[in-house]
């Protein structure tokens, strides 16, 4: 077992090494955390709002079309539990609503809480018996 933690902790350290390049060289560019901060938002807005949304609505359009019942409620439900949590670039969370004042130059994350998954189908009730 020893070996196999030495092993683990040797492959943690070889991808923290890894980011540290990939950090270094989005802080070269002047308007690199501008971009980054701006491509987080619109592919978070994006997926919250639109992509997944249409998945949704095909999803239960396909199933009516192969004449099975559709899930909205379901679907829907879990779409709802997805949170999209805006954080420093250290990973300290803000308000939901409002920005700090240097957030392009500093930079942001955003982290996916419950994260969407759509499911051909929920499992049912009468499954059980």
């Amino acid at each position: 077992m020893d070996k196999q933690e030495e092993d683990k902790r040797e492959k943690y350290k070889k991808k923290t090494k890894a980011r540290i390049p990939t950090a270094e060289i989005w802080n070269t560019f002047f308007f690199a955390q501008v971009l980054r901060s701006f491509v987080l938002l619109t592919q978070s807005i994006l997926r919250k709002y639109i992509i997944l949304p249409s998945l949704i609505i095909a999803k239960n359009i396909a199933r009516m079309l192969l004449f099975q019942i559709p899930e909205w409620s379901e679907d829907l439900k879990d779409w709802n539990r997805e949170m999209h949590i805006k954080c420093t670039y250290n990973g300290i969370q803000l308000s939901e609503r409002e920005f700090p004042k240097n957030w392009l130059t500093e930079g942001i994350q955003i982290r996916i809480l419950f994260p969407f998954c759509l499911k051909p189908w929920h499992k049912s009730l009468n499954s059980y018996y």
